[in-house]
């Protein structure tokens, strides 16, 4: 049987769904217009992602603060929007939208998936970016303990190396005792997550959320209810 790693981040969870409730809880719908919200709503989600992957090395190479890191993804993602906001709204931002991010629940597809894993996989792991505490509190939050091996929960403020480096994916594959044909990876970003996977000899199944429909994806899903149907080629 072969081993699972997932990615954590817009995988097994969706950032957005804690974004779109900050915006509506954090800005006054009647300052923007009706028909319009929503595409402004999606917009500077986008962009405030966008903007924080600019400086997420920076702030785990500890070159800037996170707190400067937060300012800068949500001050400048709003602005892309023509929303100005101060530094300190930006920073009470960042606290509302992880308050979002540590209430949110497990959907039925990706309980669906973590069950069919379980039964169907030898073990169950995470490799994830971020600093260690806030993705663990992520992981506990949503209750992913449930599914997971503890020792193949990988994240890489832990280890002091980020994807898309090879090296906390060999970490992994080490603590896996698994050869790379026995490990399947799953996740969202394609220069992260696939990339990386695949030049160790992983399976690999990626998830194009902005169907950027990139080749060499060994197999691409569009949504996270056609994951199970990929499993079916590593069992």
């Amino acid at each position: 049987m072969k081993t699972i790693f997932f990615d954590l981040d817009d995988t097994l969870y969706f950032r957005c769904d804690a974004f779109f409730q900050a915006f509506e809880e954090f800005f006054d719908k009647t300052e923007f217009p009706l028909d319009e919200y929503i595409s402004i709503q999606k917009k500077a989600n986008d962009r405030c992602r966008i903007r924080g992957d600019e400086v997420f090395y920076q702030s785990q190479r500890g070159e800037i603060t996170m707190d400067q890191m937060y300012v800068y993804r949500f001050q400048n993602g709003f602005a892309d929007c023509n929303i100005q906001i101060t530094e300190q709204q930006a920073l009470d931002f960042h606290s509302l939208y992880k308050q979002k991010l540590y209430s949110l629940k497990l959907n039925d597809d990706i309980v669906k998936m973590l069950d069919y894993s379980k039964s169907h996989f030898d073990r169950i792991g995470i490799i994830t970016n971020g600093p260690g505490t806030h993705q663990r509190n992520k992981i506990k939050n949503l209750g992913l303990e449930k599914w997971l091996d503890p020792d193949l929960i990988i994240v890489s403020g832990e280890h002091k190396v980020d994807k898309p480096d090879l090296e906390i994916f060999k970490i992994a594959q080490k603590l896996s005792g698994k050869n790379p044909e026995e490990l399947v990876f799953v996740g969202d970003n394609f220069n992260n997550d696939i990339i990386p996977a695949k030049k160790l000899g992983w399976h690999t199944v990626w998830i194009d959320l902005y169907n950027e429909n990139l080749p060499d994806a060994e197999y691409r899903v569009e949504n996270v209810s056609q994951i199970i149907n990929t499993f079916n080629h590593f069992i």
